[in-house]
Formats: structure tokens, C-alpha cells, sequence
């Protein structure tokens, strides 16, 4: 397998082995950049020949880690990395760790309009976990998910 294992929280995230394709890039920690998140996660995944499928998949989970980075954190940029190797994908949002909570799944209200981002993550997701990065103050919400090609 090409993913090193992680725990849930204070290891660093899965790696990719060298022979992976990378792409990565830093956005302000804001709403708008939500969207701008999902458009390169999605092109990039296109680039590479990634099933409409898989694309969606990706899309949806780092649309949702991203906007807990914008929403729970005061961070002023948010850094996404995706990496894939020939069966898997790994996604990692990063922070600056300013959160109030280390994120969790939670059950929302029935009526609630938010609140089960973490639980889809957790539902689409092989793995996925939070790691501190750095020295201690970057915080790394990443998932693995199957990769398919077209």
C-alpha cells in the first residue's frame, strides 16, 4: 500500500510514496474560497483521468474540510494538498490551528442547516483523521479515499 498509517490525532498525516502526483495551493480563509477549492480539486482530478464518480467524491470532501477550516478556525490562508497514486487519493486541508476543538463527528439536529460535514468525510472516506503538522501549530484534517481512473 502506498499510504503510510496514521493515528487519528498527533501523528502527521499519511504520506504519499515518491512516485505520486501532487498538486497543492494556499487560499484565504474565506467563504468564496470554498468554491475556488472545489474548481481545482476538480480539475486537477479531470487532469489525471479520475471517474466523474471519484471527482464528486473528492470534491464533496474537500469542499467540506475546507469549509470547517473557514468556519471553526480565525486562520487567515488554508492550504490544500492532494495526492494520487494509481488506486488511492489522499486530501489534506491544513490551518493554522487556531480552532477551538480538535473536529469531530458530530450528529446534527434534524432541522439543523449544518453540522455533518465530518460525518460525510467519515461515511466516503477509507480513513481519515487530524494530525498536527509543523511544529505544533498547523493543524491537518486529511482523508483517503479509492481512487478510479476513467
Amino acid at each position: 500500500m502506498a499510504l503510510t498509517d496514521a493515528a487519528i490525532s498527533g501523528d502527521p498525516p499519511p504520506t504519499l510514496d515518491t512516485a505520486a502526483r501532487r498538486t497543492a495551493f494556499v487560499l484565504p480563509a474565506d467563504g468564496t474560497a470554498v468554491g475556488e477549492a472545489r474548481h481545482l480539486v476538480l480539475e486537477q482530478l479531470r487532469s489525471w483521468d479520475v471517474t466523474s464518480d471519484g471527482c464528486d467524491t473528492a470534491v464533496l470532501v474537500v469542499s467540506e474540510l475546507f469549509t470547517n477550516s473557514v468556519i471553526h478556525t480565525s486562520s487567515e490562508a488554508i492550504t490544500c494538498n492532494v495526492g494520487a497514486t494509481d488506486d488511492q487519493l489522499l486530501i489534506q486541508v491544513a490551518d493554522d490551528g487556531s480552532g477551538q476543538t480538535t473536529p469531530t463527528p458530530r450528529r446534527a439536529h434534524p432541522h439543523a442547516e449544518g453540522g455533518r460535514g465530518l460525518m460525510l468525510v467519515k461515511a466516503l472516506s477509507q480513513r481519515w483523521g487530524v494530525a498536527v503538522a509543523g511544529r505544533g501549530e498547523v493543524r491537518v484534517v486529511w482523508a483517503t479515499l479509492r481512487l478510479n481512473h476513467a
